[in-house]
């Protein structure tokens, strides 16, 4: 079992370095050119997307089977992480708009994730 859990937290441990460095790479770019800082919403939602994305592979690859659930369930593991930080740092900014948006974002990422992880494993 443990075995299995580990799978699932080192994809996760991917998915937040490969967002940290996006962010400060974001944070580089905006900072030294001319960009304005309403890209940050933009940037923050593909950051997000990349970071789901990544984590979902790696995992699907890993277990090389039923890519498209696995990618799910990182997604929605993912989302659960962002609403219990969210709730715990300001509850004020949660809203349904943006969590479902979320939500969305995050099945999407994972289950197209999932799939490229299939088809990267040693399985295929």
């Amino acid at each position: 079992m443990w075995k299995n859990l580990s799978i699932e937290l080192n994809g996760l441990a991917r998915a937040i370095l490969l967002s940290l460095l996006l962010a400060a790479a974001a944070a580089v770019v905006v900072y030294y050119t001319n960009l304005s800082e309403e890209l940050f919403g933009l940037m923050a939602q593909l950051i997000l997307a990349l970071g789901v994305f990544t984590g979902a592979a790696y995992v699907a690859k890993v277990r090389a089977s039923r890519g498209l659930v696995r990618g799910l369930n990182f997604g929605v593991m993912i989302f659960i992480l962002m609403l219990i930080a969210t709730v715990a740092i300001s509850p004020g900014l949660l809203s349904l708009k943006g969590s479902l948006y979320n939500l969305l974002l995050c099945l999407a990422s994972g289950a197209l994730g999932g799939i490229l992880g299939i088809g990267l494993s040693n399985n295929s």
